[in-house]
């Protein structure tokens, strides 16, 4: 080190891109505190799906045997149906996906595994239970130098050299850093639940998508091997169908499941689990970092629901964060240095975040509208029977599995 002290790294929040930047800080060298606002990580997640990006930056963390031990389970195949019927079926192999094909983890549990490792090295410290209550500023007001937590032994002070926001869309770095924020109004909602697994399914765990009038079901075989059920409606709606009961609003659902799930749903409604209304956002701050402080995942871009990327980039951008800013803290708590280094992580992250939020916001304005010619585009997935558009389809999806910027672990 080329300064009298090690720099100090607070990270606040131990979400996807928390938890792994922490990981990646502590095992190199650098002094870091993680903070965590719940006492554990046993609450429910929408964030479970990973791609084979993501798959592929969890390799490169070298804590294989933690993260095999996660529940995890890998689709069979995926299906689309329109209107109600099968359109076409494509089964799923590693060999598509480069050896590392699409899988649903335990996100509670994956969290538990990383930050476990990361404790593994004396550098982390990790607080449960800690609210971040202020950011803490220099004299002058220009430069963060730290928060100011509630945590179980009470108030605390931690100074830090950089303030790392990772804590989701209510990021309270976000909020008290004074970062502004650019929103885009997205037209739905999510009905987001559990069911018991289809005994028709036999050994088969297809991933469905089910496109009808105003409508967009997705349904897939949890970690845990219950089926979970996203309902895609159009904003605004879900507050009417809960005043006329869950009975209604679950056989609403099923007059838009495939044929085979329809008498499923219904027979099991007193089993659906956990059922909740996810009021969808997309947004993104203007600047990423400001002097001493960054943020990244959620905290920095509010991901939409379509694809299920919010844990994928969360993942690309801490390690990303950790290739820019590893080497300069390395070198000392050189302010200058490490703001530059945080500035970068925008520069090269950014660019993937709007086009994967560009791609998001077309299909729901598509598929959800109740008019003539929203009718009409809803056909189009029906020519996926077809083998020339099912390959354009292809094309234009794999950003979702493999990013748009290639990203790898140098630090």
């Amino acid at each position: 080190m080329t300064a009298d002290r090690l720099p100090r790294v607070v990270v606040v929040g131990a979400g996807p891109a928390g938890a792994v930047f922490a990981y990646l800080l502590a095992t190199r060298g650098i002094q870091v505190t993680l903070l965590e606002r719940q006492s554990d990580f046993a609450r429910e997640f929408r964030g479970e799906g990973l791609a084979p990006s993501a798959l592929e930056l969890l390799a490169q963390l070298g804590i294989d045997d933690a993260l095999a031990a996660v529940p995890q389970a890998t689709p069979s195949a995926l299906e689309f149906y329109s209107r109600r019927k099968l359109v076409f079926r494509m089964e799923i192999d590693d060999e598509q996906f480069g050896g590392l094909a699409p899988r649903i983890v335990s996100q509670p549990a994956m969290l538990e595994a990383i930050v476990g490792e990361a404790q593994k090295s004396p550098n982390l410290t990790f607080m449960r239970g800690t609210t971040v209550r202020e950011l803490l500023r220099d004299s002058e007001g220009s430069r963060i130098q730290g928060v100011r937590v509630h945590s179980p032994d009470g108030e605390q002070r931690l100074d830090a050299d950089l303030v790392v926001g990772s804590d989701g869309r209510a990021s309270v770095v976000r909020r008290s850093g004074g970062f502004q924020v650019r929103a885009e109004e997205l037209p739905m909602d999510v009905v987001w639940c559990k069911v018991p697994r289809p005994a028709f399914f036999g050994d088969d765990e297809p991933t469905r998508f089910c496109i009808g009038s105003g409508h967009l079901f997705i349904s897939y075989v949890a970690y845990d091997g219950q089926l979970q059920l996203a309902w895609i409606i159009l904003k605004g709606t879900y507050g009417e169908l809960r005043k006329q009961g869950i009975e209604h609003w679950v056989d609403e659902m099923a007059n838009h499941a495939p044929p085979d799930f329809e008498d499923h749903l219904r027979a099991h409604t007193s089993e659906l689990a956990s059922p909740f209304l996810l009021s969808t956002q997309a947004d993104c701050v203007e600047q990423w970092s400001l002097p001493g402080a960054l943020v990244i995942g959620d905290a920095a871009h509010t991901m939409s629901p379509v694809g299920g990327q919010g844990i994928n980039i969360a993942l690309r951008d801490a390690v990303v964060a950790a290739n820019c800013l590893v080497p300069v803290l390395r070198g000392g708590p050189d302010p200058a240095a490490i703001d530059a280094a945080a500035a970068r992580v925008q520069a090269l992250r950014g660019p993937e975040v709007s086009a994967i939020q560009r791609m998001q916001s077309m299909p729901p304005r598509i598929m959800l509208p109740q008019t003539w010619w929203a009718e009409a585009l809803r056909r189009l997935p029906e020519l996926l029977r077809f083998a020339p558009v099912r390959a354009l389809a292809g094309r234009a999806a794999q950003p979702f599995a493999f990013g748009v910027t290639r990203v790898e672990l140098e630090v």
